[in-house]
C-alpha cells in the first residue's frame, strides 16, 4: 500500500488532524488541536497497585499508526488475513480533497477489496480517530442484502459518530462506481451503516489506540460470514478491558 505523495497532498497529511475545527478538542479541551506530525513520545506508564499500566498519551500520527497497523498484520496467520484488507490511513482524508479524490478511487481499485470479506478503513478527521469497516461488499445485494453493511466503530460516541455519514456514502458510492460494479446507486444507497456501542476512550489522546486494537480484535473474532442476524456479535461495550487495552499498547512499542 505503498505510495508518493506530492508536496500539495503532503499539505494535507500535515493538517489531517485538524482542517476544520477538532471535534475532540471540543470536548477535550487540554489537548492540541492538532495531531501531531511526528509522535514524541510513543508511551508512558501508570502505576495501580502492583500493575504497570501503559497507554499513548499523545494522539497517533498517520507514519506512527501505519507502522503499529502493519505490525499488528504480520501477527496473523496468512489464510486468516485472506479474508480481510485494509486502506492506508490517509485515504479517506485525501478523498476529501477535490485534487487527489480521483487518484485515491484507483488506488482502492488496486486493492480489489470486493474479494474480501472485511476491509478496515481507518479514518482520521477533525483530530479524531475511528474505524470504518466494509462488510461483504462484493456480494449480491439481492440475494445476501442482510449480509453487505457498514460498521462504524467510534470510542468517542459523544462526538456523534454519525456525522461523517453523508461522506462515507458518497465515498462507498464513487468506489463502486470506480470498481465497475453492477449494483445501482440506489442500492449501494440501501447498504446500512451500523454504529455499535463500543468502549469509549477517557480523554482526548487515546482513539487511535482505540482503532488499533478494534482491528485486532475484529480479525480474531469476526465471523466468516457476518450476518444482521448475530449483529453485534462481540463489538459490546464490554467488548474489552483498559488492563487490556493497556497491554496491547505497551506491546506495540516492544
Amino acid at each position: 500500500m505503498s505510495y508518493k505523495l506530492t508536496p500539495k497532498e503532503g499539505e494535507i497529511d500535515s493538517r489531517h488532524g485538524d482542517a476544520i475545527g477538532s471535534v475532540v478538542d471540543s470536548i477535550f479541551p487540554f489537548n492540541s488541536k492538532i495531531i501531531p506530525r511526528r509522535a514524541r513520545t510513543k508511551c508512558k506508564r501508570k502505576f495501580k497497585g502492583s500493575k504497570a499500566l501503559s497507554r499513548s498519551k499523545e494522539k497517533l500520527d498517520s507514519q506512527v499508526f501505519e507502522n503499529y497497523l502493519a505490525k499488528i498484520w504480520k501477527s496473523f496467520s496468512e489464510d486468516r488475513k485472506m479474508s480481510f484488507a485494509y486502506l492506508d490511513s490517509l485515504w479517506f482524508s485525501l478523498y476529501r480533497n477535490p485534487s487527489s479524490k480521483d487518484k485515491v478511487l484507483s488506488w482502492i481499485n488496486k486493492e480489489r477489496i470486493f474479494t474480501k470479506a472485511y476491509v478496515f478503513v481507518p479514518i482520521v478527521c477533525w483530530g479524531h480517530w475511528n474505524l470504518l469497516i466494509f462488510c461483504h461488499f462484493g456480494e449480491n445485494l439481492g440475494s445476501v442484502a442482510e449480509s453487505r453493511c457498514m460498521l462504524l466503530l467510534d470510542s468517542l460516541e459523544m462526538a456523534n459518530p454519525r456525522r461523517l455519514e453523508p461522506e462515507i456514502r458518497r465515498f462507498v458510492q464513487d468506489i463502486y462506481k470506480a470498481g465497475d460494479r453492477p449494483e445501482t446507486k440506489h442500492l449501494i444507497s440501501k447498504i446500512p451503516l451500523l454504529v455499535p456501542k463500543v468502549p469509549q476512550q477517557k480523554d482526548g489522546t487515546e482513539c487511535g489506540n482505540f482503532v488499533l486494537y478494534f482491528i485486532k480484535l475484529f480479525l480474531e473474532l469476526a465471523p466468516d460470514h457476518f450476518s444482521m442476524d448475530g449483529y453485534p456479535y462481540f463489538m459490546k461495550k464490554d467488548w474489552f478491558t483498559f488492563e487490556e487495552l493497556d497491554r496491547f499498547c505497551e506491546s506495540l512499542t516492544h
